[in-house]
């Protein structure tokens, strides 16, 4: 693959451009821009950065940009990525915080709140459909969803420790599968 430096720069600027809400509301948009329309990675590819992106210390946003530009050009390709992703809030974040106190009690600015934060729970459900059906579609991984499900309702454990663990549990789980096909 021979993507410019600075194509990954746009393509991921656009998308910064569009993300409103954090990490969940990147899939779609990955989607369309790396997936569909460039053809850089496989949807599968995709659902696994973010995978993996989730488990990572950091921004979910960044760190699938890292993943997602060094699968379009290596080192060079992450950081371009990353600066994609970052610019442009950073620079709204600049222009907008003398005045975003004076702002923010004003109805229209908190109902145009409430229209992003409603469109943002769909962006969320978009994203659930994509990921469900490529990592829920057994017996083993519908068990996996339930037992961390229950696990992250009803105990007092942190997210981190429950991750750790399910991954530990498909690691075992695997070993044991490829055991008994050998």
């Amino acid at each position: 693959m021979n993507n410019s430096l600075f194509e990954i720069l746009k393509i991921f600027s656009i998308i910064g451009i569009q993300l409103l809400g954090g990490g969940y509301v990147i899939v779609p948009l990955l989607k369309k821009y790396l997936v569909e329309e460039r053809k850089w990675m496989s949807e599968e590819e995709l659902v696994n950065f973010y995978a993996m992106s989730q488990c990572l210390p950091g921004i979910i946003a960044c760190n699938i940009a890292i993943c997602a530009g060094y699968k379009a050009r290596g080192i060079l390709g992450s950081i371009m990525a990353v600066l994609g992703i970052i610019l442009p809030s950073f620079i709204c974040i600049i222009l907008l915080a003398n005045v975003l106190s004076a702002i923010v009690s004003y109805n229209i600015i908190k109902n145009a709140f409430w229209g992003i934060r409603i469109s943002v729970i769909i962006l969320i459900l978009v994203t659930i459909k994509d990921i469900w059906s490529k990592s829920v579609n057994s017996k083993y991984t519908y068990l996996l969803f339930f037992t961390v499900l229950f696990s992250f309702l009803l105990l007092p454990l942190s997210p981190a420790v429950i991750i750790i663990l399910s991954a530990l549990i498909s690691l075992i789980y695997g070993s044991i599968k490829r055991g008994k096909n050998a």
